[in-house]
């Protein structure tokens, strides 16, 4: 990784840690985290970071670190709101766990169930081919301000790259697909639905999306409050970034969201307040099969691994702006929350080693030149 040449100098003092360890029998690891966060963001130069640990429904451990903003020298709170990027599929695939729970559908429900005049390679399409990123459905390029009737029937017109279920890629248009289809069965938008079946009772209170629309030749946002500015290195300096998430892909992406927000998802999980364990449990973690393979995603859209005899399950985004990871038979989440545009995933499963010895150690923290 090149060195920085010129970064604001407070940056270069040990982050500032605010929080403490809420269960005293982990005050060991929580300092051994401190001092890991500290000098991984003193050596990366990363402005500002968040964590947050949770174990079978309990605050294990939430503070924060550094900079929200380096224009207003603001600090990160529990409350700032950081953009989590493609973790805001964890969030979607909530909406939808709870969706089947209710019975408002079914991963097996056929997509011209739900979509008017399907063309006929979509004959085939499930739900679970969208959620799990195996539907063949190409990206689109195009306007990022169309409305997502008009970014469905361009779907609808272009060819498959593979039959559904018979391949595998990565792309946020399975998830805008899906989340087209869910608000056609609850008839809301889906920053609202997200809200009212998702956030809101789960006490996510800090979080939303800022509703980025072109006007003219303006760009209207509507009010995060404590939005934290995501930065990269450019020419020796940091520079203010910000990706643009068109509002049709909100589903896969855009989300601001806070730790404390984050925290209260993963206890929100842990004590079912939306639906049973005994339910959700294999669609967050089991996995089908694509072509004899082993689908590199849940039931439930969730980035999956196995570390030997680990089942390891959650999201990241930005690529590191989030990085979520639950370890369901240690009953442990790891929240990992950052504005730093260059950050690669891997903070969350570094701090992990600390509270589950068990896990080999992985301390390698990486950065890329966007």
């Amino acid at each position: 990784m090149r060195p920085i040449k010129v970064f604001i100098a407070l940056l270069l003092t040990v982050p500032i840690i605010t929080g403490a360890s809420a269960q005293t029998n982990s005050d060991d690891a929580g300092h051994s985290v401190d001092t890991f966060i500290a000098h991984k963001m003193q050596m990366l130069k990363i402005p500002g970071i968040a964590i947050g640990i949770v174990k079978d429904g309990k605050l294990v451990k939430m503070t924060t670190y550094g900079k929200a903003n380096l224009e207003w020298d603001a600090k990160v709170t529990e409350h700032t709101n950081f953009q989590i990027a493609s973790s805001t599929k964890l969030l979607t695939s909530t909406l939808l766990v709870k969706a089947i729970y209710q019975g408002k559908i079914k991963l097996t429900d056929k997509v011209g169930q739900y979509i008017d005049s399907v063309p006929p390679q979509w004959s085939d399409l499930q739900i679970k081919h969208l959620i799990s990123h195996s539907s063949g459905i190409r990206n689109f390029y195009g306007d990022y301000y169309l409305p997502a009737s008009a970014v469905v029937r361009a779907l609808k017109d272009s060819t498959l790259e593979y039959a559904p279920g018979n391949g595998q890629h990565y792309s946020l248009f399975d998830f805008m697909l899906l989340g087209h289809i869910l608000e056609k069965i609850y008839q809301k938008s889906f920053p609202q639905l997200l809200h009212d079946e998702v956030t809101a009772p789960l006490g996510m209170n800090d979080g939303a999306f800022d509703m980025e629309d072109r006007v003219g030749s303006f760009l209207r946002t509507e009010i995060v409050p404590q939005k934290a500015t995501t930065y990269y290195e450019s020419n020796g300096k940091l520079v203010g970034y910000k990706y643009l998430y068109p509002q049709y892909s909100y589903t896969a992406g855009g989300y601001f969201a806070s730790i404390r927000d984050m925290v209260n998802w993963a206890i929100g999980l842990d004590k079912e307040t939306l639906f049973p364990k005994r339910f959700s449990y294999d669609l967050f973690y089991g996995r089908d099969s694509i072509r004899h393979e082993l689908s590199d995603f849940t039931k439930a859209g969730w980035a999956s691994a196995d570390e030997g005899n680990f089942i390891i399950a959650g999201h990241s985004g930005g690529p590191g702006l989030g990085d979520v990871l639950r370890f369901p038979a240690y009953g442990y989440t790891f929240i990992v929350l950052s504005n730093d545009g260059e950050l690669l995933p891997g903070m969350a499963r570094a701090i992990a080693h600390f509270y589950i010895k068990e896990l080999p150690e992985k301390n390698e923290i990486e950065k890329f030149d966007r």
